[in-house]
């Protein structure tokens, strides 16, 4: 499952020509790079718990940051592959440098590893991490507002000893 389309990766490069004879790279390569970065970025969407049936219909935004993640990756990839045909010294036409497009990318899914988008996927999360929403609680998932009736009132915080 993939969540970007060619035409939307090719948009970074508006030089580069598709449908034309012996078009390199293919279309068929750029899909297949989609289809490479769309595991990796569903595997982390998963391994956090995320459910990513039907999202693009029930949680747009939520499907919005995964389709860009797979975007960035493929454009860096096809960004790559153009700039090793042309070689060192030609001009970029102003596309995009895929050495940004994959720091982004790299950047974007370290984020999605360490929760910065849970709240998008699971509207009840308190915090970077989604487990809570599944009915855990521990440290400062409790309310800061209730009384410490149960606490050792003997050892409080920035008592000086």
């Amino acid at each position: 499952m993939s969540f970007t389309t060619i035409d939307a990766v090719a948009a970074h490069y508006p030089g580069f020509q598709r449908g034309v004879a012996n078009q390199n790279p293919s279309d068929a390569q750029i899909q297949a790079w989609i289809e490479n970065h769309s595991a990796r970025v569903t595997a982390l969407a998963v391994g956090r718990g995320f459910n990513l049936t039907s999202l693009a219909s029930e949680n747009p935004q939520a499907y919005a940051i995964l389709a860009l993640l797979n975007e960035v990756g493929a454009a860096a990839d096809l960004g790559d592959a153009l700039f090793s045909l042309l070689g060192p010294d030609a001009p970029s036409a102003g596309w995009a440098n895929p050495n940004a497009l994959r720091k982004s990318f790299e950047n974007m899914l370290a984020e999605l590893g360490r929760g910065t988008y849970d709240k998008l996927f699971v509207s009840d999360a308190r915090t970077g991490d989604v487990y809570p929403s599944f009915g855990g609680t521990a440290g400062q998932e409790t309310d800061p507002g209730d009384p410490e009736e149960d606490s050792n009132l003997a050892f409080r915080k920035n008592d000086v000893f």
